[in-house]
């Protein structure tokens, strides 16, 4: 009688062990389930020659993509480099150019309207944006 309450006693812990470490009971008993449906030991060898083999493909495709994903990165950093670069080239460019228009049709102005100031400031208010009083 002893003996039976010891027992139940010994299976509550292991139930209540194995709902607490579900996990490495069931990964411990995947590998056993295995081997047991194989069969043969030279099945399992080949399961897990199989395995391995897969795993190393699966492997190998993950190394490719994140290759693959660096040279893209690297692409899209030397263009937008370019990019920049090309941008920045025409703005200087255009500047200088507006510069130059500007300057010729400020003098323009200032030679046709040079008895009239009001004139002047207004048209180069006009031509550059600011607002400039003349007191």
């Amino acid at each position: 009688m002893v003996s039976w309450i010891a027992f139940k006693a010994f299976l509550k812990r292991a139930w209540a062990w194995c709902k607490k470490n579900w996990k490495i009971f069931l990964g411990a008993s995947i590998p056993i389930i295995i081997l047991i449906i194989a069969g043969r030991s030279s099945s399992a060898k080949n399961l897990i020659a199989k395995i391995r083999e897969d795993y190393e493909k699966e492997i190998d495709v993950i190394d490719r993509a994140h290759e693959k994903e660096i040279a893209d990165i690297e692409l899209a950093q030397k263009r937008y480099a370019e990019s920049v670069e090309r941008i920045e080239n025409e703005f200087l460019e255009n500047r200088e150019e507006l510069d130059s228009k500007k300057k010729k049709e400020i003098q323009k102005i200032i030679s046709e309207n040079a008895d009239n100031p009001g004139e002047i400031t207004r048209r180069i208010s006009e031509i550059t944006g600011f607002d400039i009083h003349v007191s």
